[in-house]
């Protein structure tokens, strides 16, 4: 529920986003949307999205779906990502470990779990 809970990601996590793509607003958004709300934002005002060959990639970010105060367990957002065949998930902080049951669903398959480098020296620091 911790995870679900977060409104803004950090410095870390938003340079994470950039790498995987370019931040764009949903409403008016023209290509494909992977599901998300373009016309009334019900789904969030931004995503991440990149193309690679001809293959459009849209990004459901946790922080960027709606929250909701009055729902723990942030059940629009688990909608969206709980239909996703591959979850990207960015462990941060003290945070070490995923539990790819955190999430239940027939639909998630590939679960990538991934943090930012915090060794100072990363130019000599074996990888």
């Amino acid at each position: 529920e911790d995870m679900f809970g977060n409104e803004v990601g950090s410095p870390a996590f938003e340079e994470f986003l950039s790498i995987l793509g370019d931040k764009v607003t949903l409403k008016g958004w023209e290509r494909f949307a992977g599901g998300l709300d373009v016309n009334n934002n019900m789904t969030g005002t931004h995503t991440y999205y990149n193309k690679w060959n001809d293959f459009e990639i849209v990004f459901h970010v946790s922080t960027m779906l709606p929250f909701q105060n009055d729902d723990r367990q942030q059940l629009e957002r688990k909608r969206h990502l709980g239909n996703d065949i591959v979850l990207i998930v960015f462990l941060d902080g003290n945070c070490s470990s995923y539990s790819p049951d955190t999430i239940k669903s027939h639909f998630n398959h590939v679960v990538c779990v991934v943090s930012a480098d915090t060794r100072k020296d990363k130019k000599n620091s074996k990888k």
